[in-house]
């Protein structure tokens, strides 16, 4: 079997995950701030904040880590169809959030996807080439 064939399934399962996860209930701004809450000794205000920047930052990995796992599983035009499908199943997980109980769909982390998404694959192309260089050299 050919390696672009797990890291495409890798990439499904990936996005059946995140399918899943957005589905849970504990998958909330409410209930992570709680959990939050319970695990650190801070204010509810602070934990406001390392809520937010929490649950920016699984998004920016997420859906960095997906676009990876896309990008292996192409040969042509790998880093551009990896970020793009990425970004555009980021679209259609907030339109899926849109229609989960005290969720929302929001453009902002679509965005934020996709930045997730395009900082991932710089970073890999960077790493590659500096490894193709130091074999080089």
């Amino acid at each position: 079997m050919k390696k672009k064939y797990i890291w495409l399934g890798a990439a499904i399962l990936v996005c059946l995950a995140i399918f899943v996860t957005t589905a849970l209930p504990v998958s909330t701004g409410g209930q992570t701030k709680l959990l939050i809450l319970q695990l650190l000794p801070i204010s509810e205000e602070v934990a406001a904040h390392v809520n937010f920047l929490f649950r920016k930052l699984v998004h920016l990995t997420a859906f960095g880590f997906l676009a990876i796992l896309f990008y292996n599983s192409f040969e042509k035009n790998r880093f551009l169809r990896a970020w793009m499908i990425t970004t555009s199943y980021a679209a259609t997980d907030e339109i899926h959030q849109a229609f989960i109980p005290d969720r929302t769909g929001s453009l902002w982390d679509v965005g934020l996807d996709s930045l997730g998404a395009f900082l991932a694959l710089l970073a890999l192309q960077f790493l590659q080439k500096y490894v193709v260089r130091r074999k080089k050299g």
